[in-house]
């Protein structure tokens, strides 16, 4: 405790300014954590909708594969509507294709809805429609979210692509000439296999393999999927023309011409083809859409300026370390860094700057680490490490000397020198916590421990007795 009353006026003076920034920081920090709380509840929200709106999509691939006649697989997919909307008790729907409407048992055409033309082979065969049953304010916002109006835009595209398919199939039963017409327009990869090799490829699988049609026809079938998928497509084509019930839709990879992989989605289904059985597949390029999860993953997951891990990974990841340091009674060290005056480059040179100072961080960080320990950013411009398998209470203080000395060492971009120190505050498993709440707390007062005794330093929050950091 300080004793205010021997200070000079410039001192108190001094002290009191020191208090009011202390005092903007933690409002600050404050702030900073909850815009990256909201920015994650979104983004877990965002998930959820993306969820609901694949477990559609799944089941109407499900009522695909039952094989069943193309009214009953449209009045299923029109069913599966409505509980995938924001408001299931008060929507409907209903899809008119040519001459024939199927609707759900509740349907009532309203002002309130969504529509969407149902195209297949580039020709608009019909329309999907989803209605709102009670009335809503016309100023209301809200009443279909745009997840909503994607998944309408995909069940009606789908529904295009199903029919479109159904329609080839009953085209190859009455002629070849008049199916290899129809399904030269799908966007879909077609191909006909026969004795274990190629009998026919249509133009999209062309573009989607990079073979030319020629190539394709007479190779051996399995050859144009990625060498690890191939002994399980040979077990399931064996299977599929023996009779045995497998799934015919299904992910895999393939192996273009140009030795790149694809990720594509495949339907199968036996048909007669030169007056014995064949096996027709489909084949979807689905690589954009793998991109697309993997992208929302990450999102979730992972700093989206850094590409570090984010608080919620990082917690995942350090549960999965304690129940290993549990196990081997060994410590974890948990390290918590804050770049001082950062705000001085962001008041200065701008925000563009400073997210480019961060991102020069993230990687300083990375390089400074083994590949077992953790980097992650926690927000704004505070840092968390922790690190495993520590065997000696000097190795920690070497890694955290290393960290602030090549801290003062400036950041370049642009031709301009940065200069932004660091200070680290260490908080050891279990001597100073259990959990990484209680960890990350200590090593917060163990950062600002090393601030308050002039920056550029680190400091424990209560250094081990032991010299072994595994004792």
């Amino acid at each position: 405790m300080k004793n205010y009353k021997n200070m000079t006026k410039k001192q108190l003076v001094g002290e009191l300014e020191r208090i009011r920034q202390r005092i903007e920081e933690l409002g600050s920090l404050e702030i900073q954590h909850k815009v990256a709380e909201e920015s994650l509840l979104r983004k877990t929200g965002d998930l959820g909708k993306r969820v609901k709106e694949l477990n559609c999509l799944y089941s109407i691939s499900r009522l695909v594969e039952k094989g069943e006649l193309l009214e009953d697989i449209l009045q299923g997919i029109v069913d599966l509507i409505p509980p995938a909307m924001q408001y299931p008790d008060i929507s409907c729907a209903r899809v008119i294709i040519d001459d024939k409407e199927l609707r759900t048992g509740n349907f009532k055409e309203t002002k309130w809805k969504l529509s969407r033309d149902i195209i297949a082979g580039f020709k608009r065969i019909g329309v999907l429609e989803v209605c709102c049953l009670e009335e809503m304010s016309e100023m209301e916002e809200g009443l279909f979210l745009n997840e909503e109006k994607n998944l309408v835009y995909a069940v009606s595209e789908r529904l295009g692509r199903i029919i479109e398919r159904k329609r080839s199939e009953d085209a190859l039963r009455e002629s070849e000439e008049k199916y290899s017409t129809v399904i030269e327009k799908v966007r879909d990869g077609i191909v006909i296999i026969q004795d274990y090799v190629y009998r026919f490829a249509n133009r999209a699988m062309t573009e989607i393999s990079g073979y030319s049609r020629e190539e394709i026809v007479g190779m051996p079938f399995l050859e144009i999927f990625a060498p690890e998928y191939r002994d399980l497509i040979n077990e399931r084509y064996e299977l599929r023309m023996s009779g045995e019930e497998i799934p015919p839709v299904y992910e895999t990879k393939i192996q273009c011409k140009d030795r790149t992989i694809k990720d594509v989605e495949m339907s199968f289904g036996i048909i007669p083809y030169d007056r014995r059985p064949a096996d027709m597949g489909c084949i979807r390029d689905i690589t954009e859409r793998r991109k697309a999860e993997e992208k929302i993953r990450r999102l979730a997951f992972h700093d989206d300026l850094t590409g570090l891990p984010n608080r919620v990974l990082f917690n995942e990841q350090f549960t999965l370390a304690r129940a290993h340091a549990q196990r081997y009674k060994q410590r974890l060290v948990v390290m918590l860094l804050d770049l001082d005056r950062f705000k001085d480059i962001n008041d200065t040179l701008g925000h563009k700057m400073g997210d480019k100072v961060l991102q020069m961080v993230a990687r300083r960080l990375r390089a400074l680490v083994r590949e077992e320990d953790i980097v992650a950013r926690m927000g704004g411009d505070e840092f968390i490490l922790y690190l495993q398998d520590i065997l000696r209470l000097e190795d920690i203080d070497n890694i955290a000397q290393k960290i602030v000395e090549t801290f003062q060492r400036p950041f370049v971009f642009e031709g301009h020198e940065l200069m932004t120190t660091t200070s680290i505050g260490v908080a050891l498993y279990p001597d100073d916590g259990e959990d990484i709440d209680t960890l990350l707390k200590n090593a917060d007062i163990a950062m600002y421990r090393a601030k308050e005794q002039g920056r550029n330093k680190y400091r424990f929050y209560a250094r081990p007795v032991h010299p072994e950091a595994s004792k």
